[in-house]
Formats: C-alpha cells, sequence, structure tokens
C-alpha cells in the first residue's frame, strides 16, 4: 500500500493518487495533498504566492518584509477590532508555516503590576498560567500553538504562534488561523485589561 509523501497517510487500494519530486526519486502523494500544491493549470506555485493569492482574495492590505533568514514575510496591518499587526512566514530553517503576533503591555497596565503586592504578583503569574494553558490546540488537526513570555527594557509581552505544515495549509485552514490569531488577541486583551486593574 502507497504511503502519501506529504501527509504520510496511506493510500488506500483504487485511490486515484500521483508522483511527485525530482525526476530521478520520484514519490507517491495522494490527490488531496497534490490539489493543495498545484494552481488550476497543474503547476506548483508555492506556499508563498498561494497564501499572498489568498490574502488578495480576502481583501486583506498586506506587507512583504525583507528577512534573510525567512523564505517569505509577511505583515498584516490593522486586523480585527485592536488593529493588531499579525505576521505569516516561513523560517529557511523549519519549513512550518508560522502565523502569529507580539504583545506588549500599555504603560498603564505594567504600571499596575509594578503596584501589585508580593500575593498580588503571585496572584497573576497563576492567572497568567491558567490562561495560557486554554491556548492549546489538538495536535491531531495539524496546527500546532505556542507561546512565549517575553520582557525588553522592562516591558512585559508575549509571542503567540501557530504552526502549520506548508502542505497541509489550504486556503480554509489558512483563514481559521487568522481567526485564531484574532481571537487570541481579544482574549489576552481582554484578560489583560480584567486582570490588572488598579483596583486589584
Amino acid at each position: 500500500m502507497a504511503k502519501c509523501c506529504h501527509c504520510e497517510e496511506f493510500i488506500e487500494s483504487g485511490m486515484l493518487f500521483g508522483f511527485w519530486g525530482p525526476e530521478e526519486n520520484t514519490k507517491p502523494i495522494c490527490i488531496k495533498c497534490l490539489k493543495k500544491i498545484l494552481d488550476s493549470e497543474g503547476k506548483d506555485i508555492g506556499i508563498k504566492n498561494r497564501i499572498k493569492k489568498w490574502l488578495s482574495e480576502e481583501n486583506i492590505s498586506f506587507n512583504e518584509v525583507k528577512e534573510p533568514k525567512n523564505v517569505f514575510h509577511f505583515a498584516l496591518e490593522d486586523i480585527g477590532p485592536l488593529k493588531m499587526r499579525i505576521e505569516v512566514f516561513q523560517d529557511k530553517n523549519n519549513l512550518d508555516v508560522i502565523t502569529g503576533f507580539m504583545t506588549f503591555l500599555s504603560k498603564e497596565l505594567t504600571f499596575n503590576l509594578y503596584r501589585f503586592t508580593e500575593e498580588q504578583k503571585e496572584d497573576f503569574k497563576r492567572k497568567v498560567d491558567d490562561f495560557l494553558s486554554t491556548l492549546r490546540v489538538d495536535y491531531r488537526t495539524g496546527i500546532r500553538v505556542g507561546y512565549e513570555i517575553i520582557s525588553e527594557r522592562g516591558h512585559y509581552g508575549a509571542k503567540y504562534f501557530i504552526r502549520a505544515k506548508q502542505y497541509d495549509l489550504d486556503k480554509e485552514k489558512f483563514l481559521r488561523i487568522l481567526d485564531m490569531t484574532k481571537e487570541t488577541g481579544l482574549r489576552s486583551d481582554e484578560f489583560l485589561n480584567q486582570t490588572l486593574k488598579p483596583n486589584q
């Protein structure tokens, strides 16, 4: 039984499939994966061009960022109610497509955090851990979610990102990832404003 070289699922007997890769080393690929890779004329337009096409079709404005370490890097500006900046890129050393954002506490919320007692800070840390645990996503969906707490020059913030395999990324999944990213931005903003109120 043949195995798809992209999704690594076994191709059932009698199911349609093709072959992919250099002529001297072609491997079987299922029709579902082949459709994600090729355009309507049967040409491989690459994940970068497919994402550009999807963004244009959805009227989402973006800028290309020149990053030597990336295959491509798009900055989507003014996304959602919070006018977020969402990054979509692919690292040369890891071909997953990464979608995410970086956020920092406002001066007001940072000031409120500094005024917390040690007990309040410990309570806030527990709430942050509880909140971050809700961002997990089932790995069987083909989407991996992560975050990183960051501190730069006394400013506290976080990076949030979603990884997806390039061969498994179609327009529907890409738009779902953008929605997940916007939703996380809104939830994060609401969480921080609730837990860092001055009267706590």
